[in-house]
Order: C-alpha cells, then sequence, then structure tokens
C-alpha cells in the first residue's frame, strides 16, 4: 500500500528497481553485500511506509525491528508489514513508532518535509529539527513548517540489540552523529552487527573530511567499508 501523488513511489524505485536493483545490495571486485543466505536479525531505522521491511523479508530475514517517528508513515509500515509476515512461520516484525538517534532517549520535535508541489505530497524528508533542511519561510501560520512531538531511541544501547545482524539507516540526518560519535568507532557497541548499509546526507553536511571521520570510525570498529564515488575528486581532496 502507498500514497499516489506523493514521494512514496521514489522510495519504492530506490528499493525495488528492476533496472538497477536494490539500492541496498552491492556487488564489487572486493565483496558483495546483500540480504542473500543469511536469515539476518534486520534493524530498519527509518522503515518509512515499509518497502524495505517487506524486501528484508522476501530476502528471509528472520526478524525486523523497524523504526519509524512520522505517524501516517508508521500507519501504512503496520499495514503493509503485518500481512506480510501471516504466512512466514518463526518470521516476526516489530515496529516502533520512534526515531532512532545518539543521546538519550526523549522528545523531539519532528519536522514534516515541504511539499515538492501542490500536486506531490513529499512524504520522505521528515526529519528531526535538528537535522531538517528546510525553514519556516515567514511568520505566516500558512507559511510555517509542520512540527511533531516525537519520541526518540537511543541507537547504541537502546534501539541496536544483541542478536541484530543487519543494520541499515536511512533517519535523513540523525545518522551522522550516531557514525561520529565515540561508541561508532567501539567494535563493542556494534554487539552482533556484520552488515551495515546507510546514506550520508550530504545536504545536512557538506564537509567530505567530515565523511571521512565516520568512515574511520568504522574501519576502527572492523567493519570493510565501501561507497559510491570512492576515487572521486571530491573524494580525495582534505580541504573541501
Amino acid at each position: 500500500f502507498f500514497r499516489k501523488d506523493s514521494t512514496d513511489a521514489l522510495v519504492i524505485k530506490e528499493i525495488l528497481d528492476p533496472e538497477h536493483g536494490s539500492a541496498y545490495d552491492y556487488h564489487g571486485d572486493e565483496f558483495d553485500f546483500s540480504l542473500e543466505g543469511h536469515e539476518h536479525a534486520v534493524l530498519d531505522i527509518g522503515a518509512h511506509i515499509g518497502v524495505f521491511t517487506r524486501y528484508a523479508l522476501s530476502k528471509r530475514a528472520r526478524h525486523v525491528t523497524a523504526y519509524e517517528p512520522e505517524p501516517s508513515n508508521a500507519a501504512i509500515l503496520r499495514r503493509n508489514a503485518t500481512p506480510r509476515i501471516k504466512n512466514s512461520g518463526d518470521r516476526s516484525v516489530e515496529i516502533h513508532e520512534s526515531a532512532v538517534a545518539q543521546g538519550n532517549a526523549g522528545m523531539k520535535k519532528l519536522v514534516r518535509a515541504r511539499n515538492r508541489n501542490e500536486r506531490t505530497h513529499n512524504t520522505w524528508r521528515h526529519s528531526l529539527e535538528k537535522y531538517s533542511q528546510y525553514e519556516d519561510k515567514s511568520t505566516n501560520q500558512e507559511q510555517l513548517l509542520t512540527r511533531y512531538d516525537v519520541s526518540t531511541t537511543p541507537f547504541f544501547g537502546g534501539a541496536l540489540r544483541p542478536g541484530m545482524s543487519y543494520v541499515k539507516m536511512d533517519s535523513e540526518g540523525a545518522e551522522l552523529d550516531i557514525l561520529l560519535s565515540a561508541e561508532a568507532s567501539n567494535p563493542d557497541s556494534w554487539l552482533d552487527v556484520t552488515h551495515l548499509v546507510f546514506e550520508w546526507s550530504f545536504t545536512k553536511e557538506r564537509r567530505v573530511n567530515i565523511f571521512h571521520e565516520a568512515i574511520e570510525n568504522l574501519k576502527d570498529a572492523g567493519f570493510r567499508v565501501t561507497y559510491e564515488g570512492q576515487g572521486a575528486w571530491w573524494d580525495t581532496e582534505t580541504n573541501i
């Protein structure tokens, strides 16, 4: 289930692109990265309407824990995830209507993304206020962004639990502070994780050297890392 005249279709294409394959799979010279053949316990951060959750289940994930803070997205996530697991044996889905971020649990403001135009409802760029790329256009009530109070769950010591082996992060900027934290460089912090895929938002943090700090954290934690753009000019200049 998805909403017509919205960006939901873009999420579906990103994950289920029949021509290029899933954005969360990688097949390179050094190693292959996918959900195939592992029966992972998956942590889906920024689950949106559940496209990746269902994709993971279709690849034989034994359990998916999904976090999505935006209420209308979370409602569709529940609708999309529940029918998929009725005849799936011991496979299961656990849904949390909460944001995942660095730091302590609590309440924070979630900013709804501004619609692209009058005909397209933007459903996938909502973010915690700290990371939002959107600003109020004026003090006019009609030009103010919509904000929600949402619960937040810490990643380390909270959302990430023993037994989880595959983590997908797409939380519109909140992953930056998680990956730049001291905990991210400690192998013990990652518990049983063997696979991690995330989207680094250069609209939130444009400095490439900061991106490399996060990459070095992951290498220190024992991950082998690859990413699109490796070897390009912006990947070698230290002053950008």
